[in-house]
């Protein structure tokens, strides 16, 4: 989002054993504890591990739940809460998402996943970059919707949001509450382990992070290795221009530009975007098309 816009190894606990799901499909649901923070995981399926990164103030299970019992008929599905999203815990940091890729990195090296597959939507696109730039050993193929370079501020703009008097970045907050669809406060109130009154505490971590005036830097983008396939609705939060940006910066990248479409990419059409980023997925890692 814009400013604009277990395997192995120890587990601190066992939220809920095991759930059964639609299809026949179980999933388990874990915390692990990562640099100091306690990240909700959800495990499911079978196959070759596909990794899911919510966007914003997302939860795993409300950003794509047109995904998950989808991909988990072919693939092992596992899906994150980041810091202070979803089901994991916030805690006394600030965030960034060079610190979520390297949470992310450690996650898959815990869960002794190898080389992953990784979808990220928003917030989780601009960390599946950073991850795949970052941690390449631990990536194999990367999906991104929404994603973004730059939050569209110079330097001297977010220095000036980010002293924001408490009254007037109260009121900021309110408005992106506002403009957010309905259903992602009532997620976060519903599953949050801080409780419903902590959203504006988190929203404004969240805020914080998003006037950065770099994500990844356009000429880091070179060095990703991985294939890529670059996703965003044609009226997306991210200009086209900016996703074609990516999509050129890339050595090795897909591009898809959905039509009618805005930031919800994979909530509205599911239909479109999941048997795309599965061909994709299962591409032979020597061709994918052309890559």
């Amino acid at each position: 989002m814009t400013v604009a816009r277990a395997f192995k190894f120890v587990v601190l606990g066992l939220m809920v054993a095991a759930s059964a799901r639609s299809g026949g499909l179980t999933a388990t649901h874990r915390y692990l504890e990562i640099h100091g923070a306690k990240l909700y995981t959800e495990i499911l399926g079978r196959g070759p591990p596909v990794l899911f990164l919510p966007g914003g103030m997302l939860s795993f299970d409300s950003n794509f739940a047109h995904q998950r019992d989808y991909f988990a008929r072919y693939r092992t599905v596992i899906g994150i809460d980041q810091r202070g999203r979803g089901h994991s815990p916030d805690g006394p940091w600030r965030l960034s998402y060079k610190l979520m890729a390297n949470d992310t990195a450690e996650l898959i090296r815990r869960l002794g996943l190898g080389p992953v597959d990784v979808i990220g939507h928003s917030d989780g696109g601009d960390v599946a970059l950073l991850l795949a730039r970052d941690h390449p050993e631990l990536v194999r193929r990367v999906v991104i919707s929404g994603a973004n370079l730059r939050s569209g501020l110079t330097p001297a703009e977010a220095e000036a949001r980010s002293r924001m008097p408490a009254a007037q970045l109260a009121q900021k907050l309110q408005q992106i509450t506002n403009s957010m669809p309905k259903f992602i406060r009532a997620d976060y109130s519903r599953v949050s382990p801080d409780g419903p009154d902590h959203w504006m505490v988190m929203l404004e971590k969240c805020y914080r992070m998003w006037i950065n005036p770099v994500v990844i830097d356009p000429a880091d983008l070179k060095k990703i290795r991985a294939p890529v396939l670059v996703i965003a609705g044609d009226r997306d939060f991210t200009s086209i221009e900016e996703t074609v940006e990516i999509y050129r910066g890339l050595p090795h990248a897909q591009l898809m530009i959905v039509p009618g479409t805005g930031h919800g990419t994979f909530v509205v059409r599911s239909e479109l975007l999941n048997p795309v980023i599965r061909d994709f997925l299962d591409a032979p890692d020597a061709s994918a098309g052309g890559l």
